[in-house]
């Protein structure tokens, strides 16, 4: 009787390459409009993106409102960029995000931005509230924005997707008025706003749309409650 051939065993080096194409995706980004190349950004775990802090992938009325703003505070831009900013260093493989900074960052221009911020921090911690604190803590904001968030719109914006999955689930279909009577039969029904919107969700998404949904629920709640009021006094 023939011996049995023994099974070749795999190399490492395929099992590493398949645990790499799983970890890690390669995206043609753009840079102001123009295609830049290739870049390896890697998916980001469920536990990695919550470190990451608060934030939504939707975008309500309210959040598109505020976007549209004519006057933003730059406390807003600076929370939402710095944001975007962690998602990019977490995310971005080759190039690292660090690589990035070296090849656009004005080195002298940083090192004097960084130099003013750190003045108008020494500054602050000896102002009290009011308006002089307020314009200095702007102005501070405003140099943190223009020293960090270097990398333009649509670069972030591509990273994002391939860093968080967008592209793969339905987070950016879900609407306000979805979020709202998901809220609403969850409050009725004793569940989760997010067993009344149906898709492809990732564990984030999940957890972003029930944060949304009754953040969206309390404040049309009480929009009602103000025109109940209204109309009553109107009488």
């Amino acid at each position: 009787m023939l011996g049995r051939r023994p099974r070749k065993q795999e190399q490492p080096q395929g099992v590493l390459d398949r645990i790499d194409a799983a970890e890690h995706r390669l995206v043609a980004l753009p840079w102001k409009g123009l295609p830049c190349g290739i870049v390896k950004v890697r998916r980001l775990s469920d536990i990695e993106t919550q470190a990451i802090g608060n934030f939504s992938l939707i975008e309500t009325d309210s959040y598109k409102w505020s976007k549209a703003r004519v006057k933003t505070q730059w406390s807003e831009v600076l929370a939402y960029a710095q944001k975007n900013v962690c998602i990019c260093k977490a995310a971005l493989v080759s190039p690292t995000y660090d690589d990035i900074f070296a090849a656009v960052g004005n080195r002298s221009f940083n090192a004097e931005v960084k130099a003013q911020i750190q003045h108008i921090n020494q500054l602050l911690e000896s102002m009290s509230p009011g308006p002089a604190r307020a314009e200095a803590e702007g102005i501070r904001d405003a140099l943190t924005v223009a020293w960090e968030v270097i990398l333009p719109e649509d670069f972030v914006a591509g990273v994002i997707q391939a860093a968080l999955g967008t592209d793969e689930t339905d987070i950016k279909k879900v609407t306000e008025d979805m979020l709202y009577q998901a809220a609403v039969l969850a409050d009725r029904g004793g569940k989760a706003p997010h067993e009344y919107i149906h898709g492809i969700f990732s564990d984030f998404n999940i957890r972003d749309i029930d944060n949304r949904a009754w953040i969206v629920y309390d404040e049309r709640v009480e929009e009602l409650r103000e025109e109940a009021k209204q109309t009553r006094s109107g009488r």
